[in-house]
């Protein structure tokens, strides 16, 4: 068969290539897009068209779950920032309270002779007695030997100097009176303290001790800040070897005629 000619689709006769219409049958050789142009061009465009938006609708679905992460991640970051700003704990710092002085032999007057506040008193020039007396009940808050000698007496007092006080200095040349500036003591651990009077909460941390004396024999007293009486010992000489005692923020530990008091956390 010469390659310009074919056969009919219907008939089976040799037409030539390119013929619309067969000579033969009448029978029409195009398919069907060739036959319908139009309809073929309107349907091309409309699955195009089709296909498009599929592919926009898909594109911001990714991008709307993106912002959506975005926003998660951000609101959780901010909740963690937050949560970690509210635990921050807070650190309770000393006011300081009083002015250094130093008083002779004599009585003297909190307020007028001394400022209010937190003490140390230390022996600067000789030994003897030292007392300060409560001006509304006028018991003796303080009652001690300040100075050490002959096996007798304390190197310092903690004291809380508190307005209209008596304070009664004899046989001292002259007593230095210290504001207390250390920093608060909130750890549960071990540390030492002297006679005098002490906070739980700032010269100590609350918790279960067992108090020791370094040496030497003197009076132990705890205080609930309610005003109940947690512990009464003789502590050391002619008394108990040591004491264990629960200390809450707020209880007063007086301490009187020792020098050093060891407390050991205890279970």
């Amino acid at each position: 068969m010469n390659k310009n000619m074919t056969t009919c689709k219907a008939c089976g006769k040799e037409i030539a290539k390119g013929a619309k219409i067969c000579p033969h049958c009448g029978k029409d050789q195009r398919n069907f897009f060739m036959k319908h142009k139009i309809i073929s061009a309107v349907g091309i465009i409309i699955i195009l068209c089709v296909a498009g938006k599929a592919l926009g609708s898909d594109g911001n679905k990714d991008t709307s779950t993106t912002k959506e992460a975005s926003s998660t991640t951000s609101k959780s970051t901010k909740v963690s920032t937050a949560t970690k700003t509210e635990t921050k704990p807070e650190v309770k710092q000393r006011q300081v309270q009083g002015k250094a002085t130093d008083l002779g032999a004599g009585t003297f007057t909190v307020g007028k002779d001394i400022p209010e506040g937190v003490y140390d008193a230390t022996p600067a020039d000789g030994q003897g007695n030292f007392t300060i007396t409560n001006a509304a009940s006028m018991d003796l808050d303080v009652n001690e030997i300040l100075g050490t000698s002959d096996g007798m007496g304390v190197s310092k007092v903690r004291v809380k100097l508190v307005k209209d006080e008596q304070i009664k200095l004899e046989s001292i040349n002259k007593t230095h009176f210290e504001p207390v500036t250390a920093q608060f003591v909130t750890d549960h651990k071990a540390l030492s303290l002297y006679s005098g009077r002490f906070v739980v909460g700032e010269d100590i941390g609350k918790g279960r001790y067992t108090a020791t004396p370094a040496s030497g024999g003197g009076n132990f007293i705890v205080t609930s800040k309610d005003g109940d009486n947690k512990s009464n010992e003789v502590l050391g000489e002619d008394g108990v070897k040591q004491v264990t005692v629960d200390l809450d923020d707020g209880d007063i530990i007086n301490i009187s005629s020792l020098n050093q008091v060891n407390f050991a956390p205890a279970n």
